[in-house]
């Protein structure tokens, strides 16, 4: 125990286990603190907040409580010890911070312990009580003292704050950190040392969605809600279950539901999920919780690792890829310019949960492929579940897993446990090698097998992942059989087991070569300037690791591979091999456009240009080869609508966020403004944002504006730059006429250094312009940024006088003409009216692509007669 309990901390109660504390002995103390206590209770008539007062000022109780925060439950040593009673460890790693767990959840915890006591029904009710009591079950302890002036654990908050603070102010109860730092004496040079401890769950459970389940419901129902981010097929397959399941645990379910297809595996999407997030109001305590397969696991589970720097999240995995590898996986992301997991983030779910009855929906394809993930850990890490993949065969894919097609007989009943096996054995050997590794701060990484070569031609070949994988292992137990790591008969299994399976021992896009070197180029990259391709050594079961493979050599094992796999059955193909063989959306078309462009650009290193005027002969003639005149020689006909546009955006990605970083920051006022408008949960897109703001108040200071009219104030960004850019005795009118919004404006403006230049009116602002008009009052620059509709209301108002003689107008907006839907009638008002400044003759217009385009107008001036 010595090595479990900080040192440093002085408890503040007595130790109630011995040094050398195990399951048992703590399991023995904690059921005989427990029954006494429900012994001293049960029959008086207490009230349950009376109940739990007489619970926590219990001496037993509290002693307990106090020990059990200062374990060291990250420690290896806790679970050594507790290694006989693993529920007891899940419950007592939650139990450490029983000061600021949900009651409902701390006797979740306890029933763990109780169970089979004299008191366990009595212990049980109580429980119920708690967790059904909406007001308790998500009280933390820490509140309940204050509210019932319980002062027993003053003293230990106060110790433990300063030397285990994690044990009372925990951010997450999942992960620990620590840290270490020396200087020199005058600090001018710095070391230091940081860790992070994770802990996590795995469970394979059968029928999770039945509504006696609690593994689910005991996360949630001390939270009172749970925010799910859910694969849009298993909302379609099981969503009503779901909405069953929580609703009988009285757990509201908020869902997102999300694409989970190999095409989504995308920035884009992992995004959209941000924004779902924000907009659900996750807290970084609170468990998402994630369903679906594989590329739900990367993509949901990349933006839990995002969102707030660190969300913890719950996978419960509906596939065999999600169930066995990527649900438990640390390794979340998403793919970016043809290229698998580019862009990711080490972030493991803190409870993994494997049911096979999901599996009874899939695709056979989708099972199939699932089981390369099996395999690969068979071959390097665990022989014996080789053996049961042999032994299985291919009747794990006509069952699926034995949840369908199966009889009562005594075969079926060993089948059955046989599937079981087979799926604890895949999660154990893969944690062991994954989870030792977390960061891949080496690449020595079993699991990483047939994963070398394959990542380069799976999308762009449009095939399924575990297909892909399969291929790589095919390869690479050739490799090694070659190297001499296993044997001939071994390599024959591995390739037998693979086709038996039905998977992929070859595809044709390896056929080329420079492809599948250049996918080894990037691998090499990738892992640190190595090779380090796991493949099976000193026999199966087992792994090494190859480091060196020539161009040359690639070439010629490829190809003797090839005529290898011509003597499997279907010459070595395997079935249901593509994405659209299984229903799924082909990935391959924009995969192999990246790739021939990465292929392109390697050709063209050789020949690259070193001059100016080479680099405008060999590639900006070839880039604009289709460029069209950027002159306009007359002025363009009207049209009744405008033309079609199929996007929503006018920039490809990246371009608006280059250009704001290299836009000057804006300022504080500005930065205020940005976070009242997230705070109040406004429409953020209405803002100008960061460029636009930039330019009007460049605008105003170039132009040496003083006065100056906002239409459409919103909550004050365009305001506020504008007046950054008048001068001291300058004046911005900013008109608004939604109340709520004005209100968060002006409180803004008030809290800014140039509210004294801004005048707030709030109401119509057709009519708050015709009263400026009849006051004589003239501006400088007039910025239109209000409704579309009335865009040539507020243009013909302010020309009409409200704009001074060498004044202009910017109108926001403009190319929304182009970008809004096409039954909103707003795009056709914005094309109206840019047809009408086009046709006006009292002025010249420039429109420009900031953001969804600003048109300049200003009046065309009166020229002296006889000038030109």
């Amino acid at each position: 125990m010595s090595a479990l309990i900080p040192q440093n901390i002085p408890l503040t109660a007595d130790l109630p286990f011995g040094l050398d504390v195990t399951s048992d002995v703590m399991l023995k103390h904690v059921q005989e603190v427990l029954t006494a206590f429900a012994v001293s209770v049960k029959d008086k008539a207490l009230s349950l907040e009376d109940i739990l007062v007489s619970f926590f000022t219990n001496k037993g109780v509290k002693d307990l409580m106090v020990a059990v925060s200062t374990l060291a439950v990250f420690s290896h040593e806790i679970h050594t010890q507790f290694k006989e009673h693993l529920h007891l460890l899940t419950a007592t790693k939650q139990l450490k911070y029983f000061y600021n767990l949900p009651l409902g959840r701390l006797f979740c915890c306890l029933e763990d312990f109780w169970e089979g006591t004299a008191e366990a029904e009595w212990l049980l009710n109580l429980k119920t009580r708690v967790c059904t009591t909406a007001a308790l079950a998500g009280t933390k302890p820490h509140q309940f003292f204050k509210e019932k002036k319980i002062n027993d654990y003053k003293d230990f908050a106060e110790h433990v704050e300063k030397l285990d603070p994690h044990a009372i102010y925990p951010t997450n109860i999942y992960r620990q950190c620590d840290g270490y730092t020396v200087s020199n004496e005058d600090c001018s040079t710095i070391e230091s040392v940081m860790s992070t401890t994770l802990t996590t769950t795995i469970k394979t459970r059968k029928k999770v969605l039945d509504l006696a389940d609690e593994t689910l419901s005991s996360i949630y129902r001390p939270l009172g809600r749970v925010v799910a981010i859910i694969d849009d097929k298993v909302e379609g397959l099981y969503g009503e279950d779901l909405t069953k399941y929580f609703a009988h645990h009285n757990i509201k379910y908020q869902k997102v539901v999300a694409r989970g297809n190999e095409v989504d595996k995308s920035l884009e999407k992992v995004c959209e999920m941000l924004h779902e997030l924000k907009k659900n109001g996750v807290s970084r305590n609170e468990p998402v919780l994630i369903i679906g397969g594989g590329v739900i696991a990367d993509i949901a589970g990349f933006a839990c690792g995002l969102y707030h720097r660190s969300t913890p999240y719950v996978m419960l995995c509906t596939s065999i890829v999600s169930g066995i590898d990527a649900g438990p996986s640390p390794r979340t992301c998403c793919d970016g310019f043809g290229y698998k997991n580019l862009y990711g983030a080490y972030h493991s779910p803190v409870l993994t949960i494997t049911d096979r009855y999901f599996f009874t929906s899939l695709h056979e394809g989708w099972l199939r492929h699932g089981l390369a993930e099996i395999i690969k850990m068979a071959i390097t890490k665990d022989y014996k579940l080789f053996g049961l993949m042999q032994k299985a065969g291919p009747k794990l894919i006509r069952t699926k897993f034995g949840t369908v097609n199966m009889t009562d007989s005594p075969e079926d009943e060993e089948f059955d446990k046989l599937c079981d096996l087979v799926i604890g054995r895949a999660l154990d050997s893969y944690v062991k090698s994954e989870y030792g590794n977390l960061w891949e701060t080496h690449q020595c990484r079993p699991h990483a097998y047939g994963h070398t070569w394959s990542p380069g031609y799976e999308l762009a070949s449009g095939m399924l992942h575990g297909h892909a994988v399969a291929t790589g292992m095919g390869f690479g137990a050739y490799l090694s059989s070659v190297e001499g790591w296993i044997s001939e008969d071994e390599m024959k299994q591995v390739l037998t087991l693979i086709s038996d399976m039905e998977l992929s021992l070859w595809h044709d896009i390896m056929d080329e070569v420079d492809v599948v070197w250049s996918s080894q180029c990037k691998m090499v990259e990738k892992r640190g300037g190595h090779l380090c391709a796991p493949l099976p050594k000193g026999g199966l079961g087992k792994c090494g690791y190859l480091n060196d493979m020539p161009y040359d050599r690639l070439k010629q094992r490829l190809s003797e591979y090839k005529a290898i796999c011509q003597s499997y059955p279907r010459q070595g193909y395997g079935l249901d091999v593509h994405c659209r063989d299984v229903g799924l959306e082909d990935p391959s078309v924009t995969a192999m456009h990246h790739m021939q462009n990465d292929l392109a650009a390697q050709a063209a290193e050789e020949t690259k240009p070193t001059s100016y005027n080479e680099w405008i002969q060999q590639v900006q003639s070839t880039r604009n080869s289709d460029w069209k005149m950027n002159v306009a020689f007359s002025k363009a006909e009207d049209t009744k609508t405008p033309p079609a546009f199929e996007h929503n955006h006018l920039f490809h990605n990246g371009v608006e966020e280059y250009a704001m970083s290299m836009t000057s920051v804006p300022s504080q006022n500005v930065q205020t403004v940005a976070q009242a408008t997230m705070e109040n949960k406004m429409f953020a897109p209405c803002m100008v944002g960061t460029l636009e703001a930039q330019m009007l108040r460049m605008q105003v200071a170039v132009s040496r504006a003083t006065r100056c009219l906002d239409v459409g104030t919103f909550t004050g960004m365009s305001a506020i730059a504008m007046a950054e850019g008048v001068p001291a005795n300058g004046k911005v009118v900013t008109l608004e006429f939604d109340e709520k919004i004005a209100d968060v404006a002006q409180k803004c403006f008030n809290e800014s250094s140039v509210g004294d230049k801004i005048e707030l009116i709030k109401g119509c602002a057709v009519e708050s312009m015709q009263n400026l008009l009849s006051q004589g009052q003239k501006f400088d620059i007039i910025f239109l940024d209000a409704d579309k509709d009335n865009y040539s209301k507020y243009y013909d108002l302010a020309l009409s006088g409200l704009l001074s003689d060498d004044g202009f107008i910017l109108a926001d907006n403009s190319l929304c003409a182009l970008l809004y839907d096409a039954d909103d009638n707003r795009r056709q008002a914005l094309h109206d009216f840019n047809q009408k400044v086009k046709n006006d003759s009292r002025v010249e217009q420039v429109m420009l692509s900031v953001r969804e385009g600003i048109t300049m107008i200003r009046p065309v001036p009166v020229r002296a007669a006889g000038t030109r």
